[in-house]
């Protein structure tokens, strides 16, 4: 008696299918689900169909309320940009605050084993950073904490305060001289009255010695745009600094420069202090 071959199905993916192949495959995993605007809590899980899958479906890996929150709940704004400030900081030896830079003095342990002021902060070598507070700057000398810093003996200048502050003072006005080579430096009393009022200039120097009649008039309109005032050279000093003569009223143009130099003259300001 002839064997009689079993009825083949043809599906128009798979093809030629026997009737137990089709009550094992799931017609309903080639059909793309139907979307629903916003699930109910009492239905079950979506069945995602994969490729791997078709044969027999896995639940997604998904919990449903998971799926609600993806689904329905609102992207959330973004935050409020912070404005970004580049205002370095350094943790100061003696009393382990954290300072600006612009307010510290960065020591340097040479290989000699001798204790450097680096007001310019490129030396290289073991440093430590002390606040710029000349009462500060004392009890950093007396506790000698430079050798506990450097794990080894080191050697303190005697006139190392003199030493800072001439520095500054050296630094400060050798700024002026090439804010003049770079062409943002004004000076005369006309010219530097044309710039304050001009809302360009950043810095207003003027020599401790001038006449109190050009002084006041300038000073008062400097104050008046919240520009700081620098009286720290005689009019001799600062002629000599940019190669002229009977120089006693400048004005530093907002920039770089500008900000360089306030910030030596502040850690001037410190050393002086006893505050």
């Amino acid at each position: 008696m002839a064997r009689k071959e079993p009825e083949l199905f043809y599906h128009p993916v798979v093809g030629a299918m026997s009737p137990a192949s089709m009550m094992l495959f799931n017609l309903n995993a080639f059909q793309p689900p139907s979307r629903q605007k916003t699930p109910s809590h009492s239905s079950a899980p979506d069945v995602i169909p994969t490729s791997s899958t078709a044969l027999f479906p896995v639940l997604e890996p998904h919990s449903h309320h998971h799926a609600v929150m993806s689904q329905s709940a609102p992207l959330a704004p973004y935050a409020e940009r912070k404005a970004m400030t580049l205002t370095k900081t350094a943790t100061c030896a003696i009393t382990g605050q954290t300072l600006p830079q612009n307010e510290m003095i960065r020591f340097v342990i040479s290989p000699d084993y001798k204790v450097v002021a680096d007001l310019t902060g490129k030396l290289p070598g073991t440093f430590l950073w002390v606040s710029a507070e000349r009462s500060i700057l004392k009890k950093a000398i007396w506790r000698n904490c430079f050798t506990s810093h450097a794990r080894q003996a080191v050697e303190i200048p005697e006139n190392l305060l003199e030493t800072i502050e001439t520095g500054l003072k050296k630094l400060a006005i050798q700024t002026l001289s090439m804010s003049k080579r770079a062409g943002e430096l004004t000076f005369g009393f006309s010219r530097t009255d044309e710039a304050l009022r001009s809302h360009n200039a950043g810095v207003y120097v003027v020599a401790s010695d001038s006449s109190e009649n050009g002084r006041e008039k300038l000073e008062r309109l400097a104050i008046h745009q919240n520009i700081p005032v620098i009286d720290c050279w005689t009019c001799a000093e600062i002629s000599t600094a940019i190669g002229e003569e009977n120089t006693n009223h400048m004005a530093l143009a907002n920039g770089a420069m500008a900000r360089n130099f306030l910030e030596l003259i502040t850690k001037l300001n410190y050393v002086r202090s006893e505050k």
